[in-house]
């Protein structure tokens, strides 16, 4: 056995699910299944592997300990992943975007102008007050 592939696919046959994996050795179910799939192992785990089930699975990278008392991976390359955790590039949550409220601009200045509460207009066009303050803010307009 050699990498976290194959590991998945042991637990695969004998009916192990990731989460009790990760029970048995200490780890939470996420962290163990980021490193398995993504064939991720570090020496930690491959020595834990091999104490609770026997299994030899060579680590993908090394930890080295500088003179200075830190310690720093190596070995393996990482990327810089090109999407946020939420599937946006990073810093597109900036800046004003498109929004519902938008073709009703005019309308709701009028309504503003008129007297009537955030909350009356919010709820007149579908959204919270919080983001109909917003939507002005970010627009400039109160």
């Amino acid at each position: 056995m050699n990498n976290g592939g194959s590991v998945l696919q042991w637990a695969h046959q004998r009916n192990y699910t990731v989460t009790w994996l990760a029970e048995q050795l200490g780890y939470s179910r996420q962290r163990l299944s980021d490193a398995l799939h993504q064939n991720d192992i570090s020496p930690a785990l491959s020595k834990v592997l091999f104490e609770q089930f026997t299994l030899r699975v060579i680590p993908t990278y090394k930890v080295v300990e500088h003179p200075n008392g830190k310690t720093r991976r190596m070995g393996k390359q990482h990327h810089q992943r090109a999407v946020g955790k939420r599937g946006r590039k990073p810093g597109s949550g900036h800046g004003v975007r498109p929004s519902k409220l938008d073709p009703h601009t005019q309308e709701i200045m009028q309504l503003l102008q008129g007297g009537m509460t955030q909350r009356e207009i919010a709820r007149r066009y579908g959204t919270t007050p919080s983001n109909l303050h917003d939507w002005l803010k970010k627009r400039g307009l109160i």
